[in-house]
C-alpha cells in the first residue's frame, strides 16, 4: 500500500520537484528499503520547508497548562535561533509573551531584558500565585 502511495506521490511531482525526487529516491531506498509515505513526506518537507515547521511550532509555543519550568524546557528545546529572534532581549520578550496572562502581565511592567532573570522571576511569581491560591482555598 505504501509503495503505491509513493508511486502516486512521484507522479504528482513536476519540474524541479520531479528532478529532486528522481535524485532522492535511491538515497531514501538505500536507508529504508521499503520507504513509507511518512518517510517520503519527511524528506520532502526537509527539502522544501527545512525549518518552517519548527519555526511555526516555536512561534506558537505558549505556557498553557504547563508549569514555568516545563515551558522553559520546551522553549529551550528549540536548538535554532529563528531569524526573528536575535539577541537576548528578543528571546526574553518571546518567552514573556508565551507565559500565562497572570504571570506575563506582572512581568511586562518590569522591562526585563535578561532571559535567565525573566525565567527566574516567572518561577517566583508562579510560586507566589500557588501559595496565594492554597491560602485562599485551605480551610481555616
Amino acid at each position: 500500500m505504501d509503495a503505491q502511495k509513493l508511486i502516486c506521490a512521484g507522479y504528482q511531482l513536476q519540474n524541479e520537484a520531479e528532478a529532486w525526487w528522481k535524485a532522492t529516491k535511491p538515497n531514501l531506498e538505500a536507508v529504508h528499503p521499503n520507504p513509507t509515505r511518512e518517510q517520503f513526506k519527511e524528506v520532502f518537507l526537509k527539502n522544501y520547508f527545512p525549518e518552517s515547521k519548527k519555526e511555526t511550532e516555536f512561534f506558537a509555543l505558549v505556557q498553557g497548562s504547563k508549569t514555568v519550568l516545563d515551558y522553559q524546557q520546551q522553549f529551550e528545546d528549540f536548538h535554532f535561533a529563528p531569524v526573528h529572534i536575535k539577541g537576548e532581549a528578543s528571546k526574553t520578550k518571546k518567552f514573556e509573551k508565551g507565559l500565562k496572562p497572570k504571570i506575563g502581565s506582572i512581568l511586562s511592567v518590569l522591562d526585563i531584558q535578561d532571559y535567565a532573570q525573566m525565567v527566574d522571576k516567572a518561577k517566583t511569581i508562579e510560586d507566589k500565585l500557588k501559595e496565594k491560591k492554597k491560602a485562599t482555598t485551605s480551610p481555616r
